[in-house]
């Protein structure tokens, strides 16, 4: 009986570490959560090793800062999205992301860029 149970428990335990290591899966913010969470805020990451800058007003204006650029626009909703429509800057054109909360407000937006509320 021993010799048996002793191979699964080992399968067991090493199966409950893969799951113990495994990250969390983030889940998208809602549109509520955006609005709470991010519209209004100042939020600062990091860009190709720039410090960038956003700010999504509640009016509905968007604006970029970074070293030697800045950006401006608009931003409305999409469902879960947040659509931009960048007018001036390097980056011009219509763009819609989606949001994770990471904690410590810090957001990850779906091109890969996180972001923190600024002080």
């Amino acid at each position: 009986m021993m010799s048996h149970t002793a191979p699964l428990l080992r399968v067991l335990l090493m199966a409950a570490g893969t799951l113990a290591a495994a990250p969390a899966l983030a889940d998208t913010m809602t549109q509520a959560q955006i609005a709470t969470e991010i519209i209004g805020k100042d939020l600062v990451g990091q860009r190709t090793g720039m410090t960038v800058r956003l700010r999504y007003d509640p009016g509905g204006n968007v604006t970029m800062k970074a070293a030697f650029v800045t950006g401006a626009g608009t931003w409305r909703f999409a469902g879960d999205s947040l659509c931009m429509t960048m007018t001036k800057g390097p980056k011009r054109g219509k763009t819609c992301l989606t949001f994770e909360k990471l904690g410590d407000g810090s957001f990850r937006n779906s091109e890969g860029m996180t972001l923190r509320v600024g002080k």
